[in-house]
């Protein structure tokens, strides 16, 4: 006599459907890049030459590794309008915003300094605040990023 064949269990993974990519998530860091792509063809500082005036400092020139950040942003934004975000996207975009909020304070406290050892007041252009909209909006997105589920 011969036993009966044990019956085989169905994996739960194969009765779940792959979750949809929320796409709305890639309009905040899209947004994000453009937002620092025009900053860089505006005015940042003012770089104070003592007994000389001042030259005018765009942010291709002072702030030229946002552009980093613009391309790591435009990278994830294609990640994530092809596939939902994973621990490890929610986890780089959240050290690259923090990473870019990080540098964004560095180059406030920079001019902040170089404008204080002159005795004059620093001046940040149309192109600082508006790459400091952009620079919020990727915050937004990383936020976003770890609160909407799939």
């Amino acid at each position: 006599m011969s036993e009966p064949e044990r019956p085989t269990l169905t994996p739960l993974w194969a009765l779940w459907e792959p979750p949809e990519p929320n796409r709305w998530l890639c309009v905040p860091l899209v947004a994000a890049v453009v937002l620092l792509a025009v900053s860089m063809r505006l005015p940042w500082h003012h770089h104070v030459i003592p007994g000389a005036g001042y030259t005018i400092i765009y942010g291709i020139d002072g702030a030229s590794w946002l552009l980093v950040t613009a391309g790591l942003a435009c990278g994830f934004a294609l990640r994530l309008f092809r596939e939902p975000p994973g621990g490890y996207v929610r986890a780089l975009l959240a050290l690259l915003a923090f990473l870019t909020v990080l540098g964004f304070y560095a180059d406030y406290v920079d001019t902040q300094t170089r404008a204080s050892q002159l005795y004059v007041d620093a001046y940040f252009g149309p192109g600082f605040y508006v790459a400091l909209a952009g620079v919020a909006v990727l915050v937004l997105a990383a936020v976003l990023a770890w609160v909407l589920r799939d």
